[in-house]
């Protein structure tokens, strides 16, 4: 999970670096980090159904040499479509792994499903915060953007053997019968994937586009250091990998849609604050304080979904995740855009704040519907 969130998150900083070498504009780079959104968008149904029906190790496994390779690849790229073809595959093999990852969590505990799903996906949290200020540290030290990516992606290739070669032996019986369960066409069941999709489409909005362009924001309106903005950024994950099991334990005792709506409604104070502050301690305290927040939002989530469509949990993970990535990718695109004409400060404003507070609303409607058991209680 570490090198997972290491490699999408080593982008943020090189910006700049990549602007200078290709000769490209904001708009430009928006397009290109919002690649892996665009290849996310074709896989993770696909991996949720497979490892559904026939277990999860060889989609995992498949997920983690795949972006691991990729992100190698990147680091050779000699063209902004290079570049941006790259992170597009990177991002189509990130769901084979992350999505079956979430199902098999699940599975493994379910008797405090919040906490051990948060617990493990700290680690994501802190390869958010090891990314940027590795790349930041690593472009100041060499000069080279191209260093982050190959250093990422051949530590990742190395974890992955290692997890080839120490697999538990036990796996998932096969699944068996029908291909599809039938309950996930109710009207009820599709209204539902909606409103959660819709919370997942505004949260990734929202954490994805701040933590791209925050640390080009310090770098060039703030006038830091590489160095300082990729560790001020990745206080965001710092905080995250504190509070996601902190807040999953939470989850589990108070209701997941309480937690995660209460967390998109502080998160959304928290951005306010970040954006507001100029001093660098103050800009860190603040970013670290919202990682630890927003924390309690993906992770209420995916467990929410998981325990609500039980039989077909990998399936139902990987459509909210298709249409969320698929329309989240907007987001960068539109900070880099308002970025060119304005300042990076106000697209930050213009959509990272107010995608937050849409993300705590969506999951506040599913408490109008009636499905699967009572997640509050």
């Amino acid at each position: 999970m570490i090198f997972y969130f290491m490699q999408r998150w080593i982008f943020g900083p090189l910006i700049p670096s990549l602007m200078t070498t290709f000769n490209a504009d904001k708009t430009t780079l928006g397009v290109v980090g919002a690649a892996s959104l665009w290849g996310y968008m074709f896989t993770p149904i696909p991996a949720g159904f497979l490892s559904d029906r026939f277990g999860r190790k060889h989609v995992i496994l498949t997920g983690i040499f795949g972006f691991s390779a990729l992100t190698a690849l990147c680091g050779l790229a000699t063209s902004s479509s290079q570049l941006f073809a790259g992170r597009f595959f990177t991002g189509m093999v990130e769901a084979a792994y992350f999505i079956p990852l979430l199902a098999f969590t699940l599975e493994l505990f379910p008797e405090r499903p919040g906490f051990f799903l948060t617990f493990m996906t700290s680690g994501s949290s802190l390869g958010w915060f090891i990314g940027p200020a590795l790349a930041g540290w690593l472009l100041d030290v060499t000069g080279s953007w191209r260093v982050p990516f190959l250093a990422t992606g051949c530590a990742g290739l190395v974890v992955a053997f290692l997890l080839l070669m120490y697999w538990p032996k036990q796996e998932k019986a096969l699944k068996r019968g029908t291909l599809l369960d039938r309950n996930l066409l109710k009207s009820s069941s599709l209204i539902m994937l909606l409103f959660l999709a819709l919370t997942a489409t505004f949260q990734i909005s929202a954490e994805f586009g701040f933590n791209m362009w925050y640390p080009v924001f310090l770098r060039t309106e703030l006038l830091t250091s590489a160095t300082v903005a990729g560790i001020t950024t990745g206080l965001w994950g710092a905080g995250q990998c504190i509070g996601r099991p902190i807040l999953g334990l939470a989850a589990d005792r108070m209701g997941y849609r309480k937690v995660g709506v209460a967390g998109g409604v502080m998160m959304t104070v928290a951005l306010m604050l970040i954006l507001s502050a100029h001093n660098p301690y103050f800009c860190g305290l603040f970013t670290f304080l919202g990682g630890f927040i927003s924390a309690s939002v993906m992770g209420s989530l995916w467990t929410f979904t998981g325990l609500v469509f039980p039989s077909s949990k990998g399936l139902a993970l990987g459509i909210i995740t298709t249409f969320a990535y698929a329309t989240a990718s907007l987001g960068p695109i539109s900070i880099g855009y308002i970025g060119d004409h304005y300042s990076l400060g106000t697209a930050l404003w213009a959509v990272c704040v107010p995608c937050a507070f849409l993300a705590a609303c969506m999951f506040l409607a599913t408490v109008f519907l009636k499905k699967g058991p009572t997640l509050d209680s």
